[in-house]
């Protein structure tokens, strides 16, 4: 797998724009630093178990350089929230670059779903649960960022099955619900890896959940005209693993 850098990791930054300065870098990879080690400490140990010390020695910081950058451990919690959601949306449009055709575009939505948790587990707990686990109530103006970011990716989604729809890949079905209906599912199969019962998945059986869904979906929603001789979809399930990030 070729997980999608985040923008803090990027030496090259905007490719129309100048490079940043040598210091600003090293202080985007610090600070891309310090989110992925919490990232992985609030997933494994819980926002209210996760030290600061522990998060700096993981990240190969100072406590104070933590500070420095986020302010507090409310702080960073909140800036790991807002680059999960951003980072989903790489991973879509990833997704949304792996297909040929409009319909494979939408059923490479959900591959990128699939790897977006297994490449960021932590970061999938915010798309699934809102807040993640017990950590500090979000504030109002970051959560309407974080939730405009969120249905503006569903909305692209929508697109994108109407425009499969509009191409005659698909059956003429409500995108809207469709929409909705996909991203709920893959939610709900993902988020089973988060139950601490004998419910939970593991990621083996979740990638495998997710395949079987992605041929049930393929099956059920291409058009009589999209298929061939044997009655078989023309449209392909394509995965993201090999698309370059973007």
């Amino acid at each position: 797998m070729k997980p999608i850098p985040t923008a803090e990791t990027s030496d090259v930054g905007d490719p129309a724009g100048p490079r940043p300065a040598r210091g600003e870098r090293r202080a985007a990879r610090t600070r891309a630093a310090i989110l992925d080690a919490a990232e992985r400490a609030f997933r494994a140990d819980g926002y209210r178990g996760t030290r600061m010390e522990d998060l700096a020695e993981a990240a190969d910081v100072a406590v104070g350089s933590i500070y420095g950058h986020f302010g507090s451990k409310d702080g960073l919690y909140h800036a790991l929230a807002e680059r999960s959601v951003e980072l989903f949306g790489a991973y879509m449009d990833r997704a949304y670059a792996a297909g040929a055709t409009p319909l494979e575009r939408v059923m490479a939505a959900g591959d990128a779903y699939l790897r977006f948790h297994l490449e960021h587990p932590g970061a999938f707990r915010f798309l699934a649960m809102g807040e993640g686990d017990a950590g500090p109530v979000l504030d109002a103006e970051l959560r309407e960022r974080t939730g405009a970011r969120t249905e503006a990716l569903i909305e692209r989604f929508r697109e994108e099955i109407q425009s499969a729809i509009d191409a005659g890949e698909a059956r003429p079905l409500d995108a809207h619900d469709l929409s909705r209906f996909l991203w709920g599912a893959w939610n709900g199969v993902i988020g089973l890896t988060l139950r601490g019962d004998r419910m939970a998945l593991s990621d083996e059986a979740v990638a495998a959940c997710i395949q079987t869904g992605r041929r049930l979906v393929l099956e059920g929603l291409v058009a009589p005209s999209a298929r061939d001789a044997a009655g078989d979809a023309l449209a392909r399930l394509v995965s993201t693993e090999d698309v370059a990030p973007g």
